[in-house]
C-alpha cells in the first residue's frame, strides 16, 4: 500500500489498520477501524448512505444505545427474578418510611407471613396469576371464614396494587414491579360470598353487660367492660385513660376525654395517638355508670392527673397489655355463657371486647341518634365522619348518654 494514496475519509494507523471517518454538520465521526482497506472502504460507503438518506447516526452514539439496552436488559431481568417476599419487604418498608402506625404495619406483616407469603414467598412476582389466587382465596375463605380471609385479601391487593405503581403517596421516581396486578378486586369476590354470619352481631341487654363486668378477675377491671359496653370506647382507647381525662360540667355531666389509645401490635405495649382526628372526642359517661366510674377514681386511681384508671397490677403507673385484658374478657364471657345455658338461653357466639362497643352504638341509636351523633360518639375515622362530628351538640350527646339506660334492658 505505501505510495498508494488512501481514498478520502480513510487513513492507515501506525499499527497497520484502517481508520474510516465522516464529517457530518462540521464534526468529523470514526467510523471505525478496520484490517482492511476494502473493510474500511465498504463501512464508509454505507455511512455516506445513511448521510444522504439523513439517517445517519453517529457509531458513538449508536454503542450508549447499545449499551442502554443491554443494561435495560439485565435490568429487566433482575426485575424478572424478584419475588413475592421481597416485594412484601418494599411494601411495609414503605407504610414504616411514609408514618403509618407500627401497630398497622405488624398486622399486614402479620398477615402476609401467616396465610401469603410461606406459598407465595419464593415465587416471581411477574409469575402470579389471577387464577392461582382465587383459587387460594376460596381455600382460605374455607379455612378461616369470609370475614377473615377478606381482611387478609384487602391486604394481598393492597400489595400488589404497591407493585404496580397505583398506590397513593408513591414517591417520584417509583419504578413499578408490574404493568396490571392478578389480584382479583375486592367487589368481585364480595358479591360471589353468602350472607355468612359475622362476628359481634349480638347486642347484649344491659344487665349482660353488668354480668360480663362482674365475672372480670379483678375489681378494678370491671370499669374497663362498662366503659366500652356504655360509652363505645375501644379497648386501647380504655386503657389509655388518665385521671385528667375525667371533668365534670356545670350540669354535673361528667365527660371523658379520648385522647391516645394504647397498642400492643408490633413492638410491645405503648400509648399511641388516634388514628384520625375525629377520635380525639369528648363523652358524656352514662347516668348507668356514672356512679361506678366515680366509685373507680376514687378507688382504684391513683391522685396524680396522670394516673391511668387502668395500670398494670403491680407497682407503678405502667400500661396494661390489651391482650391480657381480652384474655380476662373472655373468661368472663365464658362463665357467662355458662350461666345462660343453665338458665335454659343460648350463649353469646362470635363476641369480642369489640362486641361491647357495637352494644353501646346499637342502644345510643336507638335511644335516637342521629347518624352525626352516632359518628361523634364512635369516634369514626373516615373524612365525611370527622365532618359530621363538628355538627354534633355536647347537650345532645349528653341527653342520648341518660337515655341509653331506658333502651338497654
Amino acid at each position: 500500500m505505501a505510495g498508494k494514496r488512501l481514498p478520502r475519509g480513510i487513513d492507515r494507523l501506525p499499527s497497520g489498520t484502517y481508520r474510516a471517518r465522516l464529517t457530518v454538520d462540521n464534526i468529523v465521526h470514526t467510523i471505525g477501524t478496520f484490517g482492511t482497506i476494502g473493510d474500511a472502504r465498504a463501512a464508509l460507503d454505507i455511512a455516506r448512505a445513511e448521510k444522504a438518506r439523513g439517517t445517519f447516526t453517529p457509531p458513538a452514539i449508536r454503542r450508549e444505545r447499545l449499551k442502554a439496552e443491554q443494561a435495560a436488559r439485565r435490568a429487566q431481568a433482575d426485575v424478572d427474578a424478584r419475588t413475592v417476599r421481597e416485594l412484601a419487604e418494599a411494601w411495609l418498608q414503605w407504610h414504616r418510611e411514609r408514618g403509618l402506625k407500627i401497630g398497622s404495619v405488624y398486622t399486614y406483616q402479620r398477615h402476609l407471613e401467616a396465610h401469603f407469603l410461606p406459598e407465595y414467598g419464593d415465587r416471581r412476582v411477574s409469575d402470579v396469576t389471577a387464577l392461582e389466587l382465587n383459587e387460594w382465596l376460596d381455600a382460605l375463605e374455607r379455612a378461616s371464614g369470609a370475614d377473615a380471609a377478606a381482611r387478609i385479601h384487602r391486604d394481598v391487593f393492597a400489595l400488589f396494587k404497591f407493585a404496580t405503581g397505583d398506590a397513593a403517596e408513591l414517591p417520584r421516581g417509583f419504578t413499578p414491579w408490574l404493568l396490571t396486578s392478578p389480584v382479583p378486586p375486592l367487589a368481585a369476590r364480595k358479591l360471589r360470598r353468602p350472607n355468612l354470619p359475622t362476628r359481634n352481631r349480638d347486642v347484649l341487654a344491659a344487665e349482660d353487660v353488668a354480668a360480663l363486668a362482674g365475672h372480670m378477675s379483678y375489681p378494678e377491671d370491671r370499669l374497663i367492660v362498662l366503659l366500652s359496653g356504655w360509652a363505645a370506647l375501644r379497648l386501647g382507647e380504655v386503657l389509655a385513660l388518665r385521671r385528667r381525662h375525667f371533668q365534670a360540667d356545670d350540669d354535673g355531666v361528667l365527660w371523658l376525654r379520648v385522647e391516645s389509645q394504647v397498642q400492643a401490635r408490633g413492638s410491645g405495649v405503648r400509648e399511641d395517638t388516634p388514628k384520625s382526628a375525629a377520635r380525639f372526642r369528648a363523652i358524656p359517661v352514662p347516668s348507668a355508670i356514672h356512679a361506678a366510674t366515680v366509685a373507680h377514681l376514687a378507688e382504684h386511681t391513683g391522685p396524680d392527673p396522670d394516673a391511668l384508671l387502668f395500670p398494670r397490677r403491680g407497682p407503678g403507673n405502667r400500661l396494661n397489655n390489651p391482650n391480657t385484658i381480652r384474655k380476662r374478657f373472655n373468661a368472663a364471657l365464658d362463665v357467662l355463657n355458662r350461666e345462660r345455658v343453665r338458665a335454659g338461653g343460648h350463649p353469646v357466639e362470635d363476641f369480642t371486647f369489640h362486641g361491647l362497643r357495637h352494644t353501646a352504638l346499637t342502644r345510643l341509636g336507638q335511644a335516637g341518634a342521629t347518624t352525626a351523633e352516632l359518628r361523634a360518639y364512635a369516634g369514626h375515622s373516615d373524612s365525611k365522619s370527622v365532618e359530621i362530628y363538628q355538627h354534633a351538640e355536647r347537650g345532645r350527646l349528653a341527653a342520648l348518654a341518660d337515655k341509653m339506660g331506658a333502651t338497654g334492658t
